[in-house]
């Protein structure tokens, strides 16, 4: 009804409306009282609130559905009571301004009702008037500012502050990433608005004196909040560095890293990882002894199969920096000497990757959905999927698959839905999650949607600042459902021939496009090592990719 062209060189849909509507003007006899312009100017819809404010007239908005209402801000702006529709975002606007009347765009009777009674009653309509006036500085930038920063102060920092070393490693920050606790803190010193979203009485903008602070009878009670909250964080902070410094200072072994190589390898049985290992650590064993590399390791076991691994193979905890476990749900550190064994883990990752982690009725849907998964061609409709309480966590539920065939424990059972399908079947429960079939078809991990092997690479950036790019990520040829994401990614890759070969490829069979679509095979940062690797292969590899000298 605004801005249009001539009647007959409209579309369609916009033609028939506004004829629509000139046809009830036509019926109810309304000319004369209908004004409908075919253009207007910006700067003339300040002046249409007004006549309608002027005259003690309301702004109405009945449509069915209503995102948001910016235009019954802008009427309150100007004094204008509103009626509006109940469904949408006029009902927020009316709890805060409190200027008007919602009603039920469906209900003519309730329209017309809500209109008479503000024109009607002008106690009413002055108290509307007057309720919008007082509120909408509220809806002002300043104070969605001050909004906006009373929420952060009420949440736990997502991102911890950086730890720095006790014993002469690099402690600068200016190599860091911001720290969300500093930033919180700066924000607050340099916030600079008055309660009612103006310059103070003085006209001074700025409300630090002399010597660059805040003055106390100038801070909001918003600033003292927020200032408070971070000092008190931070003070927990630099307990909880000491607290893990004393356990032998190895968390900063990972910042004093030149580069992080990260054994990701997803092998068939744990000989062969053992092997992999071994030759990984004798192509590098001349920058070991030097202390410049560091080793995670990235798998889908636990830390008490980690354990028995590490024990098995003749490793030593402290030969690997971090160890990323339950495909990616739990992040440990390698800890010598410290009293409670030889792992530490991180419960600022658990933190990190908690949102919308369904916890127990996640568990609960996830236990009846394996239970309806039965082998049904032999006839005792003997389960499938096995629940597994020893090897599930507070942010992994595992399940063991059972094999059709005695002895295959690597043969996923074809009643058993791919990845895909069960991801999707969680998500429309609302569950959100990521399924991980590892241990080739033997096992599906059930993690957080925020937690990955890879993701744990990236926190490690944001909690320990490792470079991504000063990264080494060793995989086999194939791998668990979450191989994928090992392979893109700033980080460098060195594909392992021969390893993983012969995973079981039904675990891929959800992907519907060949891996070289989504992976540069071409790309620098990649590099393949000849069939049966050795451990001067792995070096030449390393070299390619510049991450050793030869």
């Amino acid at each position: 009804m605004g801005n249009r062209d001539e009647i007959d060189e409209m579309p369609s849909t916009n033609a028939s409306v506004l004829l629509s509507v000139l046809k009830l003007i036509d019926k109810y006899d309304l000319y004369g009282q209908v004004a409908y312009p075919k253009h207007h100017k910006q700067a003339d819809v300040p002046d249409i609130y007004r006549l309608a404010a002027k005259t003690k007239g309301v702004f109405i908005n009945p449509a069915f559905i209503e995102p948001f209402g910016l235009t019954l801000i802008e009427a309150a702006a100007y004094g204008l009571p509103m009626v509006a529709t109940k469904n949408g975002g006029p009902v927020d606007i009316h709890r805060v301004l409190d200027n008007g009347l919602l009603i039920d765009p469906h209900d003519q009777q309730s329209i017309a009702n809500a209109l008479l009674k503000l024109v009607a009653d002008k106690q009413l309509w002055a108290k509307c008037r007057q309720n919008g006036l007082k509120n909408i500085h509220l809806f002002s930038w300043p104070e969605h500012c001050k909004t906006y920063l009373s929420r952060i102060a009420a949440c736990k920092p997502r991102h911890p502050q950086w730890q720095q070393t006790d014993d002469g490693g690099d402690t600068s920050d200016l190599d860091s990433p911001g720290d969300s606790l500093r930033d919180i803190h700066d924000i607050s010193l340099n916030l600079k608005f008055s309660m009612d979203g103006d310059k103070g009485a003085s006209g001074n903008d700025s409300y630090l004196d002399s010597e660059g602070n805040l003055g106390d009878g100038n801070k909001s009670k918003l600033e003292h909040a927020v200032m408070a909250w971070s000092r008190g964080v931070s003070k927990e902070s630099r307990k909880s560095d000491r607290g893990e410094q004393s356990q032998g200072s190895v968390f900063p072994a990972l910042r004093r890293r030149k580069h992080i190589f990260v054994i990701a390898l997803d092998c068939d049985d744990i000989n062969s990882l053992v092997e992999a290992i071994r030759k990984i650590f004798a192509s590098l064993e001349k920058e070991t002894t030097q202390g410049l590399i560091g080793f995670i390791l990235s798998t889908s076991l636990t830390i008490t199969e980690i354990e028995s691994f590490l024990a098995s193979g003749g490793f030593n905890p402290s030969d690997f920096d971090a160890f990323i476990c339950n495909s990616g749900s739990e992040l440990y550190y390698s800890a010598p000497g410290a009293e409670d064994g030889p792992f530490v883990v991180d419960f600022y990752y658990h933190s990190h990757i908690e949102y919308r982690w369904g916890g127990e009725g996640l568990r609960k849907t996830l236990v009846r959905w394996a239970s309806s998964v039965v082998d049904k061609k032999t006839g005792s409709e003997e389960h499938i999927v096995i629940p597994s309480e020893q090897l599930s966590t507070n942010y992994c539920y595992a399940f063991k698959l059972q094999s059709q065939k005695p002895g295959l424990i690597s043969f996923v059972p074809v009643q058993v839905p791919p990845v895909k399908e069960l991801r999707k079947a969680l998500r429309i429960q609302a569950l959100r999650c990521h399924v991980v079939y590892c241990q080739n078809g033997s096992r599906i991990n059930v993690i957080p949607v925020l937690a990955s092997r890879s993701q744990a690479l990236r926190y490690l950036y944001v909690r320990w600042g490792v470079e991504l790019t000063n990264m080494v990520v060793f995989t086999g040829e194939s791998g668990d459902t979450d191989y994928e994401g090992l392979l893109g990614g700033v980080h460098k890759t060195v594909v392992l021939k021969g390893v993983c070969s012969s995973a079981n490829s039904q675990l891929h069979l959800n992907r519907s496009y060949p891996l070289s679509d989504v992976i540069a095979t071409d790309s620098p940062n990649v590099s393949y090592t000849a069939e049966e690797s050795s451990s001067s292969d792995i070096r030449d590899s390393l070299q390619k990719l510049g991450c050793i000298k030869a």
